[in-house]
């Protein structure tokens, strides 16, 4: 996965790797782990699904690492 199919992701599934294909869920996975523009984007995207739900989206790097962790 590169990071265009990464954002283009993002944007149609949201930052819930669990509601993504597996497969892809997996590729998203593996960029998350050697990109820090994926990290980026993935934080942002997940704040924005946080604030989209009203929730508190203040810890952001405990959301990436409980995400990756679940799914990886």
């Amino acid at each position: 996965m590169d990071i265009a199919r990464f954002k283009a992701s993002l944007a149609s599934l949201g930052a819930d790797l669990e509601r993504w294909p597996p497969d892809e869920a997996q590729a998203a996975v593996a960029l998350l782990a050697a990109s820090d523009e994926a990290v980026a984007l993935f934080a942002q995207a997940s704040a924005d699904d946080l604030t989209l739900f009203g929730d508190d989206a203040g810890d952001l790097d405990g959301l990436v690492d409980k995400t990756l962790g679940r799914i990886s």
